[in-house]
């Protein structure tokens, strides 16, 4: 990306600034490691940094818990007078942060925010070069029946989930340590063991509960807090009727676009129209497997729904829903089979630590209920939570109880940021949670979905400003309408890569 900040750092790269001693008995909790490292930007800017490793318990309501590494970058600003240091959040749970400093492009996009205060690329607990890593492969060949149903899909998954936790307590890790509690006093810990008086935060997704649970639990300690795509503490199992109402607000802005709403004059009653298909009889799709070879996937309404429930929420994506849809009806499956091909991957590996996290966080019994009242209404019904509560039990995921979810009040000065078009945290959201606030400022971009916020020149110059101390409220930013791809053509101004040229 060309954004001042990536929305995560590059997953595939690992820290570049090599790992610090293994945590032996040699180590108690507290160690604290720093070694100088100097980075390069695209532009051959010289950045001073830290590579840092923090010893902390595993789960610190076990005296007998085991310790764990927590590795972070400590980049030094070029101010003479620089603002409280900003750690940045990734969101998940289970991103890295600080795969940002293995690319200079990465870099180069920090140089403005080090221009006013140092930055902290921490990588949460059980994450990227934190140890333990909790990412488990799935062993078990993938189901061609996944894509069906909700009961072909939920054994396989929970079975994985069993064999990964037996296999982490195996290795004598204490699983009920990776909570958003635990991660959010890691933060507080690692602020005390800088010697910082105070730090900001920047969350994006995920990233926010934990900026939310450390306003909440440590924010004696904060400065500034940016919250990108606002998830509360009670917000982590999501409302179905949000998708029914981002699908239909879709439908309206494809009615709108006169090149596609001649084929899909009604978006809604087409998806109706394809999932009744789906549901009767499953489209086979050819996809590559783990190790190269080809496999044959069937999908129902169910993965459909699934689908369009993992990416509804980024605006990059919601251009090709119309002619994804109207494809199927076809009965050309070559759109659908890049989307199945993208989400394969994610159910043939899981992440302990995200799926813990998540599910110790859960949701209040007033929210259960709501969940449940919406799912008989909804068009998607139970694809919104799946694989929750089940795989989290799996896990045996402690549960942070209702003090952890109550609404925040507090006075810490808070950036609120949303996208229009983000169904996985909408504005409301933020709305919500910023009634306990009583310094905060919220924008909206219009237009903008779950990753469109941040790259927007004039939300980039409202962070830094509002870091430096300023009032940003004034601050108004409308992306243009979406476009959508053409339906019978192939137009290189509009396309997306699921779709094939000429």
């Amino acid at each position: 990306m060309t954004s001042m900040l990536c929305i995560a750092a590059p997953a595939a790269l690992a820290f570049a600034l090599a790992a610090g001693p293994a945590v032996g008995q040699d180590r108690a909790a507290g160690d604290l490691t720093l070694e100088p490292r100097t980075l390069r930007a695209a532009d051959g800017t010289e950045i001073s940094a830290q590579r840092g490793d923090l010893i902390v318990p595993e789960n610190r309501a076990n005296p007998d818990s085991p310790l764990i590494r927590l590795a972070f970058a400590h980049l030094k600003s070029t101010a003479a007078n620089p603002k409280a240091p900003l750690i940045y959040l990734a969101g998940g749970p289970g991103g890295s942060s600080t795969g940002f400093v293995r690319s200079p492009q990465a870099l180069q996009n920090w140089l403005p925010v080090l221009a006013v205060c140092d930055v902290i690329f921490l990588d949460q607990r059980g994450t990227g070069s934190s140890e333990p890593d909790l990412s488990w492969v799935v062993d078990e060949p993938f189901p061609d029946g996944f894509f069906t149903s909700r009961e072909t899909a939920m054994p396989f998954v929970i079975a994985q989930a069993r064999e990964a936790a037996a296999h982490f307590r195996g290795q004598g890790r204490d699983l009920a340590g990776y909570t958003t509690l635990e991660a959010a006093h890691d933060i507080d810990v690692v602020r005390r063991a800088m010697k910082f008086e105070k730090v900001s935060l920047m969350g994006f997704s995920y990233g926010t509960h934990l900026a939310l649970a450390t306003i909440k639990y440590h924010g004696d300690g904060l400065e500034n807090v940016i919250l990108i795509g606002t998830e509360g503490l009670d917000m982590t199992y999501k409302l179905p009727l949000n998708l029914d109402t981002q699908f239909r607000k879709l439908a309206i802005m494809v009615g709108r676009d006169e090149r596609v709403a001649e084929y899909v004059p009604d978006l809604v009653g087409l998806y109706e129209k394809v999932a009744a298909k789906l549901e009767k009889e499953p489209m086979p799709v050819e996809i590559r497997g783990r190790d190269g070879s080809p496999m044959e996937v069937k999908v129902g309404r169910w993965g459909l729904d699934m689908i369009l429930r993992m990416d509804i929420g980024d605006a990059s994506d919601l251009p090709v829903f119309p002619r994804l849809l109207y494809s199927i009806d076809q009965g050309d499956s070559t759109i659908l089979r890049a989307f199945v091909q993208k989400r394969v991957p994610v159910f043939a590996s899981m992440n302990a630590m995200a799926t813990i996290t998540d599910g110790a966080s859960g949701a209040s019994p007033g929210r259960m209920e709501m969940i449940r009242a919406q799912q008989s209404r909804s068009m998607f019904s139970d694809v919104v939570n799946f694989m929750f509560p089940e795989v989290a039990e799996a896990f045996g995921a402690p549960d942070l109880g209702e003090d952890f979810r109550d609404p925040i009040v507090t006075n810490v000065r808070t950036l609120f940021l949303s996208g229009s078009l983000d169904w996985n945290t909408p504005p409301y959201q933020a709305e919500q949670v910023r009634w306990g606030f009583a310094n905060s400022m919220h924008i909206v971009v219009e237009n903008a979905g779950h990753e469109q916020v941040i790259p927007q020149p004039a939300i980039r110059e409202a962070m830094l400003r509002f870091l430096m101390g300023e009032d940003v409220s004034e601050v108004n930013v409308t992306l243009p309408p979406l476009r959508f791809v053409p339906i019978d053509e192939y137009d290189p101004e509009v396309t997306h890569w699921s779709v094939p040229r000429g």
